[in-house]
């Protein structure tokens, strides 16, 4: 055979094999999804779950969680969505330097929760605010008209003090908020009576702590849940992308490119 064609024939051959093996990598991916800072919006965050729960490429999920927490109703929203893919698909949470609050009722929902040894978490509890200047309103000679079609409409307005019957209206939400979030939480991990009462106080722990009582499974790192999503998934070789990462970009991981 014509060394030209043997030598043709030979870099076909690997062309071929390293394509294939990167569409075989292209269609198992573990993606990480980013939770960092307050959680205010929910939208950014439920699509990227959505994606990947819509994706058949995506095998498992990585949820990392630096966050104090943020609005109750937005981190619910994103809890209700961690519980659907993780019903379908491998979902591990790694908790960052902080996953408290609502930060923390998140990562419940995952199959698995790694932590840091200092990760801050806990912090459980709801907040409402009602913010009155009418004083200074008063003291800035501001005076304030109103035409509404309702006094609800002016619910939470900075020109008035609520009523009685708001400020019960408030406790009973913020009542009724704590109370979902603490009995998730206790069905997702599975807590005792004692230590859902140290949750409940509001109370910090350490990510070694969190360990201790069960809030966490174990203390590790990014690789670690990468390895525990890889074998939960019965991944051998596949490739890890960011879940900000289009499929073009993503195919290129597959290939060693970027």
């Amino acid at each position: 055979m014509n060394r030209k064609i043997a030598v043709s024939l030979i870099l076909i051959v690997l062309v071929a094999g390293w394509i294939g093996f990167s569409v075989y990598r292209y269609t198992n991916q573990i993606v990480v999804i980013n939770i960092v800072g307050p959680i205010y919006d929910f939208q950014k965050t439920v699509s990227e779950l959505n994606d990947a729960f819509y994706n058949p490429n995506v095998k498992a999920v990585i949820l990392y969680l630096n966050t104090p927490g943020g609005i109750a109703y937005s981190c619910i929203e994103i809890a209700e969505y961690v519980k659907i893919v993780g019903e379908v698909k491998p979902l591990i949470a790694v908790m960052g330097s902080e996953c408290a609050s609502g930060g923390y009722y998140i990562a419940s929902f995952a199959k698995k929760i790694i932590t840091y040894n200092n990760t801050i978490t806990g912090g459980i509890g709801v907040l409402a605010v009602w913010v009155d200047l009418t004083k200074y309103y008063e003291k800035q000679g501001i005076k304030v008209w109103v035409w509404s079609t309702s006094r609800e409409k002016e619910f939470g307005a900075p020109w008035r003090s609520p009523t009685e019957e708001e400020k019960a209206a408030i406790q009973d939400e913020v009542n009724k908020i704590f109370e979902k979030i603490v009995g998730d939480i206790k069905e997702n991990r599975n807590l005792s009576s004692e230590v859902l009462e140290e949750l409940k106080s509001g109370k910090v722990f350490y990510g070694w702590e969190a360990v201790k009582l069960g809030l966490a499974d174990e203390v590790g790192d990014m690789k670690k849940a990468l390895d525990e999503a890889s074998t939960m998934a019965g991944l051998t070789f596949h490739i890890v992308v960011s879940s900000t990462m289009n499929p073009k970009q993503r195919f290129l991981r597959a290939t060693g490119l970027i």
